[in-house]
């Protein structure tokens, strides 16, 4: 509440908090690191001193945005690196929408001499 009286943008914060939005305090940085992967948010800020070494231990985001001046609108609007992100935690196992989406992946196999495929056939027998 104390942060919310300073913001100029009071109504539309209170209207976020309202909705889902939130803020967690963490004791010190390695926590905030693990609480920001759990969740998987769809945007994540890094402002700190050793923001590159911060970043490094991110696993789990829609968009990261590193650095003082590295604010989401640059990113979601003129940057490019895209404004349709996974939500809800989904960060954990996709990312956000890219040319890769629209492309269709084949995968083949070519195999005409068995005696030097041994190996593999032994280990698919195995597995």
């Amino acid at each position: 509440k104390k942060q919310l009286s300073k913001l100029s943008t009071r109504a539309t914060a209170e209207a976020s908090l309202k909705h889902g939005g939130l803020a967690v305090l963490c004791e010190d940085m390695d926590a905030a690191i693990q609480v920001s992967n759990q969740l998987a948010p769809e945007h994540l800020e890094v402002i700190a001193k050793d923001e590159e070494n911060v970043a490094s231990k991110l696993d789990h985001y829609g968009a990261l945005f590193v650095g003082n001046n590295a604010a989401e609108v640059l990113g979601d609007y003129g940057a490019g690196p895209n404004h349709t992100l996974p939500t809800g935690g989904t960060a954990r196992s996709t990312g956000g929408l890219s040319v890769f989406d629209f492309l269709r992946v084949r995968t083949w196999m070519k195999l005409n001499d068995l005696k030097s495929a041994q190996q593999l056939v032994t280990d698919s027998m195995a597995l």
